[in-house]
């Protein structure tokens, strides 16, 4: 059961439905009988033995299928016939007027009468196609080979789309031939191509701040946005950059900015890795079978799990086996056990 805002109730349990309105309760067993008030934008809604007969009421026109649908009748505010597809009207005094015949060939329509700027359109598809209003208008002959747009702020020709389009406007201008060269501009946002897809650029801006992305042969990008920047050569290297920090891949078979990805899968795939985090350098080749970290006081350095050396603040330490046997300036491992030299020398 579905229970709406201004307290009506409707279930349906297909064929089944019923519900309550502020028209009152209704139902019906579909397709053979049914009436439905305030649903689907529609004041009422009816139909027997659905397709032969239903009919459907909203801001007081009236429409009735017979054969839905073939046939059709429009009453109460609007008037109209429709006997699809070959021909039919329909009128809704003072704000439109429709008509058409073989659908969808041709069509004339008049919409928005009882507003400030009414459209009136013509169509004869695909040969001719003409729409029309104080503020904008749109003319297409032998689609795709001539199309026209105007409106208040910019006016567009398409000539054999997509090979010719030039767009100008106060804040929009742009032409394309395309695949040799387009450039599109929207006020600060710019984009262009040369030898679509070997190199594409867009710029783009939000408040003020500025992003770039540049591609080249679809694969290779060059990116500038809220994640920093991003550059690579597929499948040499990946180089990302933030802040300061960055990191760099050698190869980028997969060069993804997915963070499950980089966690996941580049690992496995990734020769030679160094990142840079703050005032902290770790370099990591072959997957951790060399690894090194650094920063302004310290460095380790670990081949595999056989061995580690590293020098801190306190002096040079090392390990054999991930901690099998070992040693630095406070411990003494032996058999993993870490024992304080302070407790050595005691001893």
């Amino acid at each position: 059961m579905k229970k709406n805002d201004d307290n009506r109730d409707n279930t349906a349990i297909f064929p089944f439905f019923w519900g309550e309105s502020k028209k009152g309760s209704y139902f019906g067993v579909f397709p053979f009988y049914g009436r439905l008030y305030d649903r689907f934008n529609k004041d009422e809604m009816g139909f027997f033995m659905w397709p032969i007969y239903s009919y459907s009421e909203a801001n007081k026109a009236r429409k009735t299928n017979i054969l839905w649908p073939f046939f059709a009748f429009y009453s109460g505010k609007e008037e109209g016939i429709k006997m699809w597809p070959l021909f039919g009207y329909r009128n809704r005094e003072g704000e439109s007027k429709s008509s058409f015949f073989l659908w969808p060939i041709f069509f004339q329509g008049q919409k928005g009468l009882n507003t400030e700027d009414p459209v009136k359109s013509f169509f004869a598809i695909p040969f001719y196609l003409d729409a029309k209003s104080k503020k904008s208008e749109f003319k297409s002959v032998m689609w795709p080979i001539y199309t026209r747009q105007k409106t208040e702020y910019k006016t567009q020709l398409d000539l054999f789309w997509p090979i010719y389009t030039k767009i100008e406007g106060e804040d929009r201008e742009g032409i394309s031939v395309f695949p040799f060269y387009t450039y599109d501009r929207n006020e600060k946002d710019i984009k262009y191509s040369v030898l679509w897809p070997v190199y594409r650029d867009s710029v783009w801006y939000r408040g003020d701040e500025r992003y770039l992305y540049r591609w080249l042969l679809v694969i290779n990008r060059y990116i500038e946005d809220e994640k920093g920047s991003f550059f690579n050569i597929w499948p040499f290297f990946e180089y990302r950059g933030n802040k300061g920090d960055y990191n760099f891949y050698f190869p980028s078979i997969l060069p993804l900015r997915y963070e499950g990805v980089d966690v996941i899968i580049k690992p496995l795939i990734t020769l030679y890795e160094k990142k840079k985090k703050g005032d902290r350098l770790i370099t990591n080749i072959l997957y951790g079978l060399y690894t090194q970290e650094e920063d302004a006081q310290s460095w380790r350095k670990r081949f595999a799990f056989i061995f580690e050396i590293k020098k801190e603040p306190d002096g040079m330490g090392f390990e054999l086996f991930s901690g099998l046997l070992g040693m630095d300036s406070k411990v003494i491992k032996f058999l993993f056990i870490p024992i304080k030299r302070q407790d050595v020398v005691q001893e």
